[in-house]
């Protein structure tokens, strides 16, 4: 049976670090959106210990969905479902997300929605721009997904089907149609949002990265050290394939594929030339101890500590970033061209970095294009995101079965 509009969808996310619980109206209003992060335990580790997230997620899982239960101003008798990342994501972070949303709607008697997490990302810009129908219609129109994060940098065509019916046949008048995605571009080794990490690392700073690099990048010089990336060749054609989810998407043509390995082995080779290793273990020390005195520690009130930041490494800092961010780019906007998207999305934790959104959207005006991104907040992992993408589905009645199970290599078309 196909459910019914104006239904309150409870979202679970677990695919990661962060322990998230929200409740989202017909995937537009979100009445509640509760995260419960695990950088100050994975800190000490310079990066996420699975086994350690998933122990983090049985602890948190309850209190927090308890939390945005009662955040939303909704009881559990008003929920019409219940959404839950299914992958992709860490084995055993996503079966303590999927094990308590199966035991939940069970018990609740509500259908149960599986949501990809990269599809949930899309959705975290989607859901944000529902409320403006001209800047909607430029961005759903033709649509080119970038989702570029940590643990993925992919680019999705998206393509939502119209008019949705109801059991009897009729259209559900302005209920939304389920989305179908077909991957041109994903990166052949790291991640984008992996390879500030790792450099970072190089660089003496902990973890995560991203904001540290993003503030710190003002100060350098973004030309001082120039990269390269070298051409990827191109995946082999399906021949012969056709996409049946959606006969507007092609099944086979160009790609645009990402790689960032090289860029980060550029900038070891660069810290090993220039004699910087006992720069980088002075200020590994000493930023360490920096944060233990005050775990709030700003990048300004850093830059002030003598000798932590000289202008080589920030200059370095600065031309990675833009050489990464210009490398994000002239894939997108080659795609966008190449499939004639006029409406661009980008999102995932690397969405926030302020340099990314500037540059793009610097670039989709001067090419006559709309890019849309998730508010900062959502840009990294939630829950609101989950339910947000459950929506569509809860429509067309796509709910899953007690076989249900972590899939930590989903793919998303």
């Amino acid at each position: 049976m196909k459910g019914r509009l104006g239904g309150l969808i409870l979202g679970i996310e677990s695919s990661c670090d962060e322990t998230a619980a929200a409740v989202v109206r017909a995937g537009g209003e979100v009445l509640s959106n509760v995260v419960a992060s695990q950088i100050a335990l994975h800190t000490n580790y310079g990066g996420v210990v699975p086994e350690l997230a998933s122990r983090e997620h049985l602890r948190n899982i309850v209190p927090v969905v308890r939390a945005a239960m009662a955040s939303s101003g909704v009881e559990f008798g008003d929920l019409d479902a219940i959404a839950v990342t299914e992958g992709p994501g860490l084995a055993g972070a996503l079966l303590v997300g999927i094990t308590y949303a199966k035991a939940l709607a069970l018990g609740l008697g509500k259908p149960l929605i599986a949501v990809n997490h990269l599809e949930g990302h899309i959705h975290a810009v989607l859901m944000g721009e529902s409320g403006n129908r001209e800047q909607e219609t430029g961005i759903r129109e033709s649509l080119l997904a970038l989702v570029v994060s940590g643990g993925h940098t992919h680019l999705y065509l998206a393509e939502q089907a119209s008019d949705p019916t109801h059991d009897d046949g009729t259209v559900m008048n302005g209920a939304p149609g389920v989305w179908a995605y077909r991957n041109v571009g994903r990166t052949v080794d790291d991640a984008a949002g992996e390879a500030f990490d790792k450099v970072a690392k190089l660089l003496g700073m902990g973890y995560p990265s991203g904001p540290w690099m993003d503030a710190l990048a003002a100060y350098g010089n973004p030309r001082a050290v120039e990269f390269h990336f070298g051409q990827i060749k191109p995946r082999a054609p399906r021949l012969g394939i056709v996409n049946k989810k959606a006969p507007g998407l092609p099944a086979d043509g160009p790609t645009f594929d990402f790689s960032f390995s090289g860029i980060k082995t550029a900038v070891l080779r660069y810290v090993q030339g220039h004699e910087m290793r006992e720069r980088v273990e002075a200020r590994r020390v000493a930023l360490l101890a920096a944060l233990k005195a005050n775990p709030r520690l700003k990048v300004a009130e850093a830059l002030e500590i003598p000798g932590l930041f000289d202008a080589q490494t920030l200059d370095l800092i600065a031309s990675f970033q833009f050489a990464v961010v210009g490398n994000l780019m002239r894939q997108t906007f080659a795609a966008a061209e190449a499939f004639g998207s006029r409406g661009i999305v980008v999102s995932g934790g690397v969405s926030a970095n302020s340099e990314l959104r500037r540059r793009f959207a610097e670039e989709a005006d001067r090419r006559g294009l709309t890019v849309a991104f998730p508010t900062v907040a959502m840009s990294t992992d939630n829950a609101a995101m989950i339910a947000a993408a459950a929506w569509p589905k809860f429509v067309a009645g796509e709910f899953a079965g007690e076989g249900l199970v972590a899939v930590p290599q989903l793919r998303l078309g």
